[in-house]
């Protein structure tokens, strides 16, 4: 997760001179070095190893695959301009520290000085690597030299520590950064808060470090439970809010316009999350007898406790209380959903208990009381549909719930098509609702599939503001709340959406055409292809299973090579930059950090005319799936990718 964020950290080492080195057997821990203010951390313990295990898998295979050579090396070569247009000041890679390492690379970001305040730290085991750490040292030190830093010497918790003071660049202000190598352990960080902290704790072990955090020990702790005994090649841990806070301390303290989200969603009580990480393991075939081909094993815990605040009988307060997700021992693709889909998800959501505490957060976010307002005006305003949304819609929702993705081609920036589906309790009231609903519509046009209705909404030309719900579910998220603060001309027009009920179910779509597909599957008959016989479905089911899945509220499957296509192929189009689909929405969202206007469509970087067809590609992007579990104290989730 933030994969982005974790190269930019590694790749901010901007140099270090060797001022002394300690006799002691070996090099502290990362996490008991680190203090507790830490709000990111990936810890790899054996990077040849992890480097041998995800050459082994598929992508690994596909990014030393010599097609694809000429579109590696221009994207790492982007990817290092961003970060120093980002205020980044390189002189070294990852690659830099291969023989330099002995054992532990950690990567941590930290808040030393509240929610305002931002450090990145890298620490390093170094251990019995004197004259690699030496030729290391002389090359960085006379990159500095050459990008204008100034080299100083100073003192920080009684160790002499090498100190650079780095020029603005970029419209960046200056910077400052300290490296020192104390106890086989190569220490780099751009805060003097963090670097005292961590000398402290090398000379006397603390008792305040990561590794006593409670979060930190209770996320570990049940992640490992789902790592397998052939070990892991990273692991993580992120706490939420803090992070967050961290990201934007780095862009600036810089929030977009409008509704603050991270704010909202902290006074809503999702703070009740207090941290989430665990293991990934690149590689785990053998071959053997029971191979299931697994590779990019995964398993994570979500660390939500109790809420003090909740009221008595809650778990959690205000809005996040709709994180309701209860586990559920039938997961089944159900006969309507197609077996050519890009994507799966299926779970279990108290729909009826989440709409009620939505609530807060609505009236949260328009800063007035408006929530019963809105409900009551579709049911009294003359000129409203009249209908009781509660007692004729929302009392008769499920809590299962599922998403599919599906892909059109030609590829366009509107290829990706979602459809969200609700089992009704009782279809009836809901049918005849919506019906009413849509005939009261000007924008709403019926189009019949055989006995079944749709109701297409068509994209009206005015502007409109766009509330999104953010939530596990709802994997476009993160980008969909880049729409809250855009206000004025930049506020989205409302898309084209369908909906219909068939059957038990409701089905929200972004467009019509996934719902004919999927009413066309339902009544297709016994010869129609379904997913719940797909082969490669049946395949993630086998290893979900080996992982530990049975009673589960989450359940997910995809196919890489259809949800990567959309993306793979814009960027071929020259048209990345306006994708709409899930990963589009997210890659641009990263890709615009640090820009004047994060808001703005970018320009597409990438110089995509390397990439080979998408044929040489796909070969290489097997299915994938995972799940998750509600235990008392949070989720559990584990998946896995397979080679094709």
């Amino acid at each position: 997760m933030h994969a982005y964020r974790w190269a930019q950290t590694g790749l901010l080492i901007v140099g270090f001179l060797f001022l002394a080195q300690q006799n002691v057997v070996a090099a502290p821990k990362a996490a008991t070095v680190l203090p507790q203010t830490t709000k990111s951390y990936v810890s790899i313990p054996d990077y040849d190893q992890a480097s041998a295990n995800f050459d082994a898998t598929q992508i690994g295979k596909l990014m030393a695959d010599p097609v694809m050579k000429p579109f590696t090396e221009d994207l790492k070569e982007q990817v290092k301009q961003k970060l120093v247009a980002g205020g980044v000041k390189l002189a070294l890679t990852l690659d830099d520290l291969k023989g330099v390492y002995a054992g532990e690379i950690c990567f941590a970001n930290d808040q030393p000085n509240g929610d305002k305040s931002d450090g990145v730290v890298l620490t390093v085991d170094v251990t019995g690597k004197k004259a690699q750490v030496d030729a290391l040292l002389a090359k960085i030190s006379a990159n500095q030299k050459k990008n204008g830093a100034t080299q100083s010497q100073t003192q920080i918790a009684g160790v002499a520590v090498t100190k650079f003071d780095l020029p603005a660049q970029g419209g960046k202000p200056a910077g400052e950064a300290f490296y020192v190598m104390q106890s086989d352990l190569l220490i780099a960080t751009d805060s003097k808060a963090t670097l005292s902290y961590i000398l402290e704790a090398i000379a006397a072990p603390k008792k305040d470090n990561l590794a006593s955090l409670v979060a930190f020990q209770e996320v570990l702790k049940r992640a490992e439970a789902g790592r397998g005994a052939r070990g892991y090649d990273f692991e993580w841990f992120v706490e939420p809010f803090g992070y967050a806070e961290v990201i934007r301390s780095q862009q600036g303290g810089r929030k977009k316009r409008g509704t603050d989200m991270l704010n909202l969603l902290r006074n809503q009580g999702f703070d009740a999350i207090k941290g989430l990480g665990g293991y990934v393991t690149f590689s785990v075939a053998d071959g053997g007898p029971n191979d299931k081909q697994l590779e990019m094993v995964h398993s994570s815990f979500v660390y939500a406790p109790q809420d003090p605040k909740a009221e008595n009988g809650e778990r959690f307060h205000l809005g996040a209380r709709v994180l309701a997700f209860p586990n559920d021992k039938n997961f089944q693709p159900y006969d309507w959903v197609p077996a050519q889909l890009a994507s799966f998800l299926d779970f279990r959501w108290d729909v009826q208990d989440a709409f009620k505490f939505s609530e807060t957060i609505v009236n949260e976010y328009a800063d007035d009381e408006i929530f019963d307002e809105l409900i009551e005006s579709l049911e009294k305003d003359p000129a409203g549909p009249k209908v009781d949304v509660v007692n004729q819609i929302v009392k008769h929702l499920d809590s299962k719930v599922c998403m599919l993705v599906d892909v059109k081609q030609p590829i366009t920036p509107q290829s990706e098509e979602r459809l969200v589906a609700v089992h009704l309790l009782n279809a009836a009231p809901v049918k005849a609702a919506i019906t009413q609903i849509m005939q009261q519509d000007p924008n709403a046009e019926k189009h019949e599939v055989g006995a079944e209705e749709i109701w297409e909404i068509h994209e009206e030309e005015e502007e409109i503001p766009t509330l999104v719900i953010s939530g596990p579910g709802f994997p476009d998220a993160m980008a969909a709340n880049n729409q809250f603060a855009q206000g004025g001309a930049g506020k989205p027009a409302i898309p084209n959406a369908a909906v219909s009920v068939v059957g038990d179910w409701v089905f929200f779509a972004n467009n019509k055409d996934l719902i004919k597909k999927v009413i066309l599957t339902k009544t297709g008959g016994a010869n129609i292809e379904r997913l719940s016989a797909a082969p490669d479905y049946l395949r993630v089911e086998e290893a979900l299973t080996v992982l530990g899945s049975g009673e589960d509220s989450f359940r997910h499957f995809a196919r890489t090579d259809e949800s990567a296509r959309i993306t793979y192929e814009l960027m071929q189009q020259g048209k990345m930059p306006e994708s709409e689909s899930a990963l589009g929405k997210v890659i641009n969202e990263l890709w615009s950090m640090g820009q004047d206007d994060e808001t703005a469509t970018r320009e597409q970087q990438i110089d995509a005319g390397k990439l080979p067809p998408f044929a040489q590609v796909e070969g290489y992007l097997g299915p994938a799936g995972s799940y998750a579990r509600t235990v008392k104290d949070g989720w559990f989730v584990a998946g896995a990718m397979l080679k094709k």
